[in-house]
């Protein structure tokens, strides 16, 4: 269950009296898929679409232009609200690339160089 915090509150409050920039300088500081996903509706209102969906990606929300950004704004505050499971923070706060991590060699695997 996601905690709702003061910064939680308080950036979904900037957020409904349009006041972008005092919304950004707070959720770039927040480090959890919620506020992910508010960061991606920021970007996505200033037009930064390519920002935008790195961090509705981070998010792992899709990215869409349909929903107006005051309905985004209200299932935002509904996620808060009820705690949703689904915007619980990853494990690792490191964007999905697609790419998989090379495996570690063994201790006793190491090859000869000569």
């Amino acid at each position: 269950m996601i905690r709702s915090t003061d910064q939680h509150r308080r950036v979904l409050s900037l957020l409904r009296r349009s006041e972008w920039d005092k919304a950004h300088a707070i959720v770039m500081g927040m480090r959890d898929r919620l506020a992910f996903r508010m960061h991606g509706l920021l970007h996505r209102i200033e037009g930064d679409l390519d920002n935008a969906r790195y961090w509705y990606d981070r998010a792992a929300v899709p990215f869409s232009k349909s929903m107006s950004a005051a309905s985004e704004i209200e299932e935002i505050a509904a996620l808060l609200e009820r705690g949703d499971r689904a915007m619980r923070p990853r494990a690792s706060s490191a964007p999905r690339t697609g790419t998989r991590r090379r495996p570690r060699r063994r201790s006793g695997s190491r090859r000869s160089l000569a």
